[in-house]
């Protein structure tokens, strides 16, 4: 039987405020992926948030900066890095390049 991964997801700035929260804590099945995780998060965190944070796909948008465990999504295996080890913590930061 495969065990739960509990998520503390951490949530900032803009993403914040879409959310209506700041700290979002979800369970999925070990071995979810990165994207299994932003598709529960669209559900639960609203209309608002789902828009203006994720893909038509069900993925981070680009200017969603995503650190697993201290570590940027972009050095692991981006949407499809497993989630592992019992509990996770992910934050969301928005990055918006320009001026």
């Amino acid at each position: 039987m495969r065990g739960i991964v509990t998520v503390k997801v951490l949530l900032m700035g803009e993403l914040k405020r879409w959310a209506g929260e700041r700290e979002v804590e979800i369970e999925l099945p070990e071995e979810s992926t990165i994207q299994m995780l932003a598709e529960k998060l669209g559900v639960m965190c609203g209309q608002t948030f789902a828009q203006n944070a994720l893909t038509r796909k069900g993925t981070f948008q680009p200017h969603v900066a995503v650190f697993i465990d201290g570590v940027h999504m972009g050095e692991l295996d981006s949407a499809q890095t497993i989630l592992r080890g019992g509990r996770v913590e992910l934050m969301l930061l928005p990055s918006y390049e320009g001026g």
